[in-house]
């Protein structure tokens, strides 16, 4: 049986794609190994899912001090010995790195062992990791085609970002302007900022809109908080969860959504054509989420809300602003303009072309 060695992970943005493309190795007949980090969300999910999983410790180096940079770096460089000695006992037919620090051993190690290396780059700007790894990758499958410009253009296919199987297996019901319904989510982790805003906007969405109903996921620690404001202003009408396990129900009941721009996330809304309004998540440097997040923007599928001064009162006016059915209908239609492609398929096809072997 052929096996494929996944790498990367720490965040849901990260391990959800390289999930969804295990799963269909293993639908294809191939053994999947997912290489993690020892405390990223992969701990969870991917045993959650069925496949193996080993760790490697590594660290990341963009935005840290000299110490911690040359920490990290030193930790880096032990992991690749350990990876070394991984492939060379698995004997992968590929490796398939998803970003993440963790990715950056187990690459260079499939590098130097000359085993076909590919990357998958979720998001429109490309992080430090996968900008190298990109020198060494086979092929590169993109998200989005902005990404382009970080890579060899030989080595580029544009397949979009794979989702998981349940979001291909039937059509999406198109967008409900009647019946209003918002769907706030920031991240797997949930995300503060946008929890209190909404919880504070509350009792005008009440007054304003009598038949909106909202889902909130807060993430844990603001479960309990999120929940009692909801409770006075919005009653019955709101539905508090720490983690929603079936995002593709929840995006198909919904109006709008308000939620962070992680690539994932965009790919999704791509995918199910629901009007959003991005909070990216604020980041010194290279910041992916607001590249996502404008490039929806600018297609009039979403709006754009960075945190900052005046952030409560400038997501009320943008969410009031949107929560007309001429608004809602005009965004969820600018979707049509944007490509829309099973990425699994195209990954998959591309991966064994280019392996040369029947799965």
């Amino acid at each position: 049986m052929n096996k494929v060695i996944l790498t990367g992970g720490g965040t849901g943005g990260h391990v959800f794609p390289a999930l969804a493309i295990a799963d269909a190795l293993r639908k294809k007949g191939c053994e999947v190994l997912y290489v993690g980090s020892p405390t990223g969300m992969e701990t969870k999910l991917v045993p959650a899912a069925g496949f193996r999983l080993v760790t490697l410790k590594s660290g990341a180096v963009k935005n840290q001090g000299i110490v911690k940079t040359a920490t990290s770096l030193f930790r880096v460089f032990l992991s690749l010995f350990d990876a070394i000695a991984l492939l060379r006992k698995e004997k992968p037919i590929a490796v398939v790195g998803v970003g993440g620090y963790v990715s950056v051993p187990v690459s260079v190690a499939a590098f130097l062992l000359r085993i076909p290396l590919f990357l998958q780059e979720q998001n429109c700007s490309v992080g430090i990791a996968n900008r190298f790894l990109g020198k060494l990758a086979r092929k590169i499958f993109l998200g989005f085609s902005q990404a382009e410009k970080y890579f060899e253009a030989s080595k580029c296919i544009v397949t979009g970002n794979p989702l998981r199987s349940v979001f291909y297996d039937q059509p999406m019901k198109p967008v409900s302007t009647e019946k209003i319904h918002v769907l706030v989510m920031g991240g797997s982790q949930g995300a503060r900022s946008i929890n209190n805003a909404v919880a504070a906007m509350g009792p005008k969405l009440a007054e304003k809109f009598p038949n909106l109903t909202l889902t909130h996921q807060t993430g844990e620690k603001d479960l309990v908080p999120i929940t009692e404001a909801h409770a006075k202003s919005l009653g019955e009408r709101a539905k508090v969860f720490p983690f929603l396990n079936d995002v593709r129900s929840e995006y198909e009941k919904a109006s709008l959504v308000i939620c962070r721009a992680g690539a994932l996330t965009v790919s999704e809304l791509m995918w199910v054509q629901r009007p959003a309004i991005f909070v990216p998540f604020p980041r010194k440097g290279q910041n992916d989420q607001v590249d996502n997040a404008k490039f929806l923007e600018k297609a009039g599928a979403a709006r754009v809300v960075e945190q900052g001064d005046g952030f409560e009162r400038r997501l009320e006016e943008a969410l009031f602003s949107c929560l007309t059915p001429g608004n809602l209908s005009k965004m969820s239609l600018s979707y049509s303009a944007l490509p829309r492609s099973n990425a699994l398929g195209s990954i998959l096809d591309s991966l064994f072309q280019e392996l040369g072997t029947n799965p």
